[in-house]
């Protein structure tokens, strides 16, 4: 087990030294704590292992440090936003073949900008090519088009996404001049014209979705996949079969032992097979998962062919080790992440529960008749629920969504699949050599496949198949993996020592102490459920006195603030009353303009809370207050958007925000009020209109420019103010409610008798008066709650 303690520390100094972004010095000053540890207790086995892990803690946070990206100016990447330009380079990497398009992966060497000037470069530029014509691995290309920056999306940063594979840059609207074919590497453009050739054959012997479905389980290409099907796998919790996984890498491994077995001889079948892995690991992508379980299977065959057992756990963890030294930003790789955890649960807990499915079954039925049962459900039941205890908490935190049938579907279809591997490789096999054959073997496992399909189909149509979930917070995530893990290290031991750790717990923890535990764990359990998400959009008009400060938690939970008020105390009480104790995230931030009423509470958010971006108005404004914003979102390197109108944010599937002000970069010599972000929300049949602080010559360049400004809801410009809210800007928007953020009493006058009189006949509700303004909506209705 010390493997397996030294690769969690391993990981785990990975995670961490992307959480904190500490310098390389503070690790290397921190390895002097478990080094003196070592030194002083070295006679401790104990002591020394924890020690040890402490060091493979920070040497995993060095790996990590050392792999971040240095850029200079011949990077690619210091070319980006800056217009149009042509590129030069050859495609790098197979390419993506989708329905309507193709992604290509160009190595770029020339750049010409604009003003003409050459410019030679290295990087790596993501090309959405059209369908047609075809490009192929090692075609040079010329490009004209717009390098972009990836964009970030609200609930996921595709530009972290491409950067963990290498990629900086985005090729917009390219038009592109093949200028030479077969420059890349020959090995890879041989392996890659096999590929096509084995997905052709797929294609010609099988009809669709059959086809797409064989050709992503046994080949690892899914985009063939039809949506609604792929939606489907998703619902039913069933994806994991269309994965490349151990499975397939232990068929390939049998496979060339055979085979080397009749042409060498016993003493070639390792090398053989680990030749075999390797091959077929770089012909199905070489994704995170497919590699795992590669390496996996390797140390199991080396292990084999060395007359040893292989341990599966310190295989597991040793592949883990090995793929994130290589490249620590596989870690966030989401298929690996449940190849991981999919794989620790089989090991940890399959065995485990055969056990106790027997001992169940035997009270009910003869020991023998027992056994029968549970080897026939072994595969499709208890193996599917080990590795559903491992990976639901990734799968709930980053697909959002929980199958109430996975089970039932896994039964069904799990038996099949060997059916599906074995006649769809033989069928594709002869298809190679002879199409007519490949055909007829083909019908063998059309049948298979048909099945499976059908019965995905079926159960995804069952009521509530499916549960939709909001964001989940890490915390409950580590916590349960933290749990997990401490059970399990507990299952290991005998008896005795477990006794021996109950002894050792209760006499330091009396029992008083140790109910009132599991009671206060009960309460924040309660507490945090009925904190998720209820499937409504919830936008909070907070009473932060004389200013404004907008709190918005969208259906799925995600959570938006615009702009802080004037006092920092109040917006993060108000704050901390409406997110879950265990959240300090912000998925947006936005800022309407630097005034002190709207930004002096949001510096001390951006200082407490993690925020993933920032919609800024870009004024140039000059106070410390806002010199302070802008340091703080360099500092912790904040994504930022500029609000300009034409912007368009989707932050959840139907709920869009539009920026309609301002139409360019604002002068500084107008007032910050007239600069202010407007932004509308749309969620199904009901708008929020959010003004900030426009005065009436806005209001009016609004209405001329055509843009839909209609709202269920309307925040009043400017806290009601004589010089906001004509009469003309009330009649284009024309809300069923109008809401003032306002202050008692304050020395404006706000908000004034004239605005007012102009929304007589309307519902006006203000915060001076009725304290913090909640609006909940489902789409369709509007329900308000109000503090007093």
């Amino acid at each position: 087990m010390t493997l397996v303690y030294l690769g969690i520390a391993w990981l785990a100094g990975i995670a961490l030294a992307a959480w904190l972004t500490s310098p390389a010095w503070l690790l290397g000053l921190a390895a002097l704590i478990p080094l003196a540890g070592f030194l002083l207790w070295r006679e401790s086995h104990r002591a020394r292992l924890l020690s040890i892990c402490g060091l493979t803690l920070l040497l995993g946070g060095g790996r990590y440090l050392l792999a971040q990206p240095h850029f200079d100016d011949r990077s690619l990447v210091t070319y980006n936003d800056q217009g149009w330009g042509i590129l030069t380079g050859i495609v790098a990497a197979e390419p993506d073949v989708r329905a309507t398009y193709t992604n290509l992966r160009v190595q770029a060497d020339t750049i010409t900008l604009e003003d003409e000037s050459q410019h030679q470069v290295r990087g790596l530029a993501l090309v959405r090519a059209a369908r047609y014509p075809e490009y192929r691995y090692g075609d040079r290309l010329e490009i004209r088009g717009l390098l972009e920056t990836p964009p970030e999306f609200a609930d996921f940063s595709y530009r972290d996404y491409l950067a963990r594979q290498g990629v900086y840059s985005l090729l917009r609207r390219p038009q592109i001049t093949l200028l030479e074919r077969g420059r890349g590497n020959p090995f890879w453009a041989g392996l890659y014209a096999f590929k096509r050739r084995a997905q052709d054959t797929i294609a010609r012997i099988l009809p669709d979705p059959q086809a797409a479905l064989l050709t992503g389980i046994l080949l690892g290409v899914e985009s063939g996949i039809p949506t609604d099907l792929m939606a489907d796998f998703s619902a039913t919790g069933t994806t994991h079969i269309i994965a490349i996984s151990g499975f397939n890498i232990s068929i390939i491994a049998g496979l060339f032992i055979a085979l080397s077995g009749r042409l060498f001889g016993g003493r070639w079948a390792m090398p053989f097979a680990v030749g075999g892995i390797v091959l077929y690991t770089l012909f199905v992508g070489a994704s995170a998962a497919v590699v795992r379980a590669a390496i996996m299977g390797a140390l199991t065959v080396i292990a084999l062919h060395y007359g040893r057992q292989a341990d599966a756990l310190i295989s597991l963890f040793a592949a883990g080790i090995l793929m994130t030294a290589l490249n620590p930003c596989t870690l966030w790789d989401v298929g690996f992440q449940l190849s991981f955890a999919a794989t620790a649960g089989l090991i940890m807990y399959t065995d485990s529960l055969e056990r106790r499915a027997t001992r169940l079954l035997a009270a009910l039925f003869q020991e023998e008749m027992a056994q029968r049962i549970v080897a026939v459900i072994n595969e499709a039941l208890i193996v599917t629920l080990a590795a559903q205890i491992t990976t639901l908490p990734i799968i709930l935190y980053n697909f959002r969504q929980l199958s109430l049938v996975t089970l039932l579907t896994n039964f069904l279809i799990l038996p099949a699949q060997p059916g599906v591997m074995l006649w769809g490789g033989v069928a594709t096999v002869a298809g190679l050599i002879w199409l007519p054959a490949g055909q007829v073997l083909g019908w063998i496992a059309w049948l298979f496949l048909s099945y499976t399909i059908r019965a995905v189909e079926l159960t995804a149509r069952v009521p509530y198949a499916a549960v939709s979930l909001g964001r989940i917070s890490p915390l409950p995530v580590w916590v349960y993996y933290g749990l997990l893990l401490g059970g399990y290290v507990v299952s290991r031991m005998d008896a005795a020592q477990r006794q021996s750790l109950w002894q050792r717990l209760t006499s330091r923890l009396p029992m008083k102490a140790l109910v009132a535990g599991l009671a206060l764990a009960v309460i924040l359990i309660w507490i945090a459920a009925v904190s998720l998400p209820d499937g409504k959009l919830h936008v909070v008009f907070f009473d932060v006195g004389q200013g404004d400060a907008i709190f918005i938690q969208t259906s799925q939970g995600l959570q938006v603030l615009i702009d802080g008020g004037p006092d920092p105390t109040a917006l993060t009480a108000a704050l901390g009353r409406r997110l879950p104790f265990w959240d300090r995230s912000l998925d947006l931030v936005i800022l309407t303009h630097p005034d002190a009423d709207h930004l002096t509470g949001l510096v001390p958010v951006l200082e407490r809370y993690h925020v993933g971006r920032v919609l800024d108005p870009g004024y140039p404004a000059t106070s410390q207050t806002y010199a302070r914003w802008l340091e703080l979102i360099a500092a912790k390197r904040i994504p930022t958007l500029l609000a300009r109108s034409g912007v368009r944010v989707e932050l959840e599937p139907g709920l869009v925000c539009e920026v309609l002000h301002p139409a360019g970069d604002p002068d500084p010599e107008d007032k910050a009020n007239n600069a202010s972000a407007v932004t509308r929300w749309t969620w199904g049949q009901v708008t929020f209109l959010l003004p900030g602080d426009i005065e009436q010559e806005v209001e009016a360049a609004l209405i001329a420019s055509g843009q839909p400004l209609q709202a269920t809801v309307l925040k009043a410009p400017h806290h009601g103010s004589d010089t906001s809210s004509s009469a003309a800007f009330l009649q284009a928007v024309h809300p069923q409610l109008v809401v003032i953020s306002v202050g008692a009493d304050n020395r404006f006058g706000h908000p004034s008798p004239e605005v007012l009189e102009r929304l007589a006949g309307r519902t006006v509700l203000r915060t001076d008066e009725r304290g913090t303004i909640e609006v909940v909506t489902d789409g369709s209705q509007l329900w308000v709650r109000t503090a007093r």
